[in-house]
């Protein structure tokens, strides 16, 4: 019961601080600022990165099939797509997306919801690398430009930072002694034993259906940052893909390392967005508006697609 109640006081206070940090945002701008800057978009650019939606769906549709696949033997693409759009809808409105989770498996009948979380977990789980190799190597880029790091600097700690990443995977994934004995030390440790449990999920993939995730992983990467940046173009009334790439990776970057607040992550996506754009000497309605139309386009629309399939399916 008590575990219930602060259950609900967390959501109630997440709930409360993306509100906060909207407004505060809003009035930190000025919405008639919010209001010029999305008058004045290009259209051109917001379609192409609108257009760029059915393709963000499918990769993430092939992610799902490879794995509905392999440990589920569902090669339906009808009941993995409602399973992907359900997943979206129940993820939308949840702290840290949590609901997408179980929402996933609610047309997987014949499978048990606990082998469907952990399998959604892996689908999660192998993007962020791209966010942390390629948005960390940004930010450490962007970290020269404002701390004034030479550019031999730069690059050790680009390279030791991916040296790290793969470091800790290979401690934590690989067959080594030290690997081992690693991970049987940690998980002699209650703080760490559950959380090896479900990542050691990943050692039962094949190389063929890694390999396979790992592609489709870089692809859907490559296309949501693409897609923010083209958002950063038609909000800022110019076409510089190189440096709104450059940002987008950073605002999702950021967006990894700095926990989860709010419901659909509403609010740090928009208050990276609106700094990062700032010191890049754009104005914050710039960032503010291209972080909201993402919001919009990629998780908004499709959660209201997944919402009416479920509405159909009762």
């Amino acid at each position: 019961m008590e575990n219930l109640v602060r259950k609900r006081i967390v959501n109630i206070g997440k709930i409360g601080i993306g509100l906060g940090l909207l407004i505060f945002l809003i009035y930190y701008i000025d919405p008639t600022t919010i209001k010029e800057t999305f008058l004045k978009a290009n259209r051109f650019y917001f379609f192409i990165a609108f257009l760029l939606l059915p393709l963000n769906l499918f990769l993430q549709y092939y992610k799902w099939k490879v794995l509905s696949s392999k440990y589920f033997g569902i090669k339906d693409s009808g009941k993995i797509w409602l399973s992907l759009f359900y997943g979206i809808s129940g993820g939308i409105f949840t702290p840290m997306k949590s609901g997408e989770y179980f929402a996933r498996s609610l047309p997987y009948n014949n499978v048990k919801v606990l082998d469907v979380i952990l399998t959604t977990l892996v689908d999660k789980l192998i993007p962020i690398f791209f966010v942390i190799i390629i948005g960390g190597a940004f930010f450490i880029i962007y970290l020269e430009g404002l701390i004034g790091f030479s550019i031999f600097v730069t690059s050790v700690l680009i390279v030791l930072s991916s040296l790290l990443v793969y470091f800790l995977l290979h401690l934590l994934f690989g067959r080594s002694k030290t690997s081992i004995k690693l991970r049987g030390w940690l998980q002699s440790k209650k703080i760490f034993a559950k959380v090896l449990d479900r990542i050691s999920f990943l050692k039962d993939m094949d190389r063929r259906t890694l390999v396979k995730l790992v592609a489709a992983s870089f692809f859907y990467h490559i296309t949501f940052t693409t897609q923010m940046a083209l958002l950063l173009s038609a909000f800022s009334g110019e076409f510089n893909f190189i440096l709104f790439f450059f940002a987008a990776n950073l605002i999702i970057f950021t967006q990894i390392v700095i926990p989860p607040i709010a419901f659909g992550e509403v609010g740090v996506r928009e208050g990276a967005s609106v700094y990062f754009l700032q010191n890049l000497g754009f104005v914050g309605a710039v960032g503010f508006n291209a972080a909201i139309s993402l919001f919009f386009i990629n998780l908004l629309l499709p959660s209201v697609v997944g919402f009416l399939l479920l509405l159909k399916r009762s």
